[in-house]
């Protein structure tokens, strides 16, 4: 970004974008702590990562007032109005980012009560796309460098795909017996908090792309590659028909 003829700017741009880092590094510990707990069943990390989302709700809070105090004494145009609209939605992604995990390690918790022999459904495919795709667009942000930020925008299908697969068969297990539904409730319960971590990381790279360029990512993106897009984030799970028959098992 552009140095400016009052320094001042440069320092309130420069301590939201340090906000912004603060954010996303606490909450790609919490993301880590929240994968932790549910792999060891320690009850104990889990509580930590509820603890910790205080944190980040105040830091987010202060990145609203930093960007208010520029909005009234800068009066930002262009690219560095763009910079702080932008930095305020990356940071409310970030934060639901931490909501998220908060929830991750929530389900922990219960899994942490269950018998240790009991089944649990395996995440890692999910949670390496996505913990991956954190870093990238973290990353991006930090160099205001696009050449992964589409890659990143359009890998939100494949984390879909992932999502899908281990919803589908963490309900089949489910069916298969009823002494499963406590743990598989809980598996699927992490999983669709990593969906949305996912939607959410796709939202801050389209924000890095906006700020950077002034135009939307979906213009970068070719019909055929948006096509292709939208058929691998289609869900192919019938989730309302397996529901119905969970519900008659139950039943039973």
């Amino acid at each position: 970004m552009e140095q400016h003829i009052v320094k001042g700017f440069d320092r309130d741009l420069d301590k939201i974008k340090d906000h912004i880092n603060k954010i996303a590094g606490l909450v790609e510990s919490q993301l880590a702590y929240a994968y932790q707990s549910l792999n060891e069943r320690d009850i104990l990390v889990a509580e930590k990562v509820v603890q910790r989302d205080k944190k980040i709700d105040k830091l987010y809070q202060e990145l609203l007032d930093m960007s208010i105090h520029v909005f009234a004494l800068r009066q930002p145009l262009a690219i560095d109005l763009r910079y702080v609209i932008s930095s305020i939605k990356i940071a409310s992604d970030l934060e639901k980012i931490g909501d998220q995990s908060k929830n991750i390690a929530k389900a922990s918790s219960w899994l942490s009560k269950l018998p240790v022999n009991q089944k649990v459904l395996s995440v890692d495919n999910l949670f390496d796309l996505v913990n991956s795709n954190f870093r990238k667009v973290v990353n991006s942000f930090n160099e205001e460098d696009l050449k992964d930020v589409k890659a990143i925008w359009l890998n939100d299908a494949e984390v879909n795909k992932s999502y899908d697969i281990l919803f589908r068969e963490t309900l089949t297990y489910m069916l298969e017996d009823t002494k499963n539904i406590p743990s598989c409730t809980q598996i699927i319960s992490v999983a669709k908090n990593l969906e949305r971590i996912g939607d959410q990381i796709q939202n801050i790279a389209e924000m890095i792309y906006y700020y950077v360029t002034g135009n939307h990512i979906t213009q970068k993106i070719s019909p055929k590659e948006m096509k292709i897009y939208k058929k691998e984030k289609k869900y192919k799970t019938d989730i309302s028909n397996i529901f119905k028959k969970a519900k008659l098992i139950v039943k039973k």
